[in-house]
């Protein structure tokens, strides 16, 4: 099983402390609306995403494919875009922030923490329960660009940071872990 962090989404977002509040304002904005009526923007959103993502990257799934692994997007975006971004894809699963709903609209709330840093792999595991799964994580990756992600990192056999953040690299090339494009600047998210 492949698991892909917050990476795809990284372009949909400002270099700020996401993870922590931009759910949640997000959350409150969509407030009222129908999910329904969202759909062509999330389809839109995520076209934008699949137009950034970078070649090493688009290389690295399709390598992860042909060795016949599920992928799933694991992320903190909301799951309106993280949805939208997963299909986009073709990826088998989508763990996300989940937005909170009330008679088929969104209530202006989320359902459950922000699905970022220990959150991330809570989710995971609860969602292969769902599914009556267990994963073999000796033989599992996972893609991340940010140091909050260490837990799931640490979880998975074939951990690999992505355009890492400064504290990721560090975590990084300390442990051995391949690193895919050049780290970023330092980003206030974890």
């Amino acid at each position: 099983m492949l698991l892909l962090g917050r990476l795809v989404l990284s372009r949909l977002t400002p270099s700020t402390a996401l993870s922590s509040w931009w759910p949640k304002a997000f959350a409150h904005y969509l407030g009222g609306l129908d999910p329904d009526k969202l759909q062509s923007f999330a389809e839109e959103a995520a076209q934008a995403v699949a137009a950034e993502v970078r070649p090493q990257m688009r290389e690295a799934l399709a390598a992860e494919r042909d060795r016949g692994a599920e992928i799933w997007l694991v992320s903190a975006t909301v799951d309106l875009l993280a949805d939208a971004v997963a299909k986009a894809f073709g990826f088998d699963a989508c763990v996300a922030t989940r937005l909170g709903m009330a008679d088929g609209r969104y209530d202006g709330t989320l359902d459950g923490p922000v699905c970022r840093s220990g959150e991330k792999l809570r989710r995971v595991q609860a969602r292969l329960r769902e599914l009556g799964l267990d994963a073999e994580w000796p033989a599992c990756s996972y893609y991340a660009d940010g140091y909050e992600d260490l837990p799931l990192l640490e979880a998975v056999g074939h951990p690999v940071a992505v355009r890492p953040d400064e504290r990721l690299f560090a975590v990084a090339t300390a442990r051995g872990y391949p690193v895919v494009g050049p780290r970023r600047g330092h980003r206030a998210g974890g």
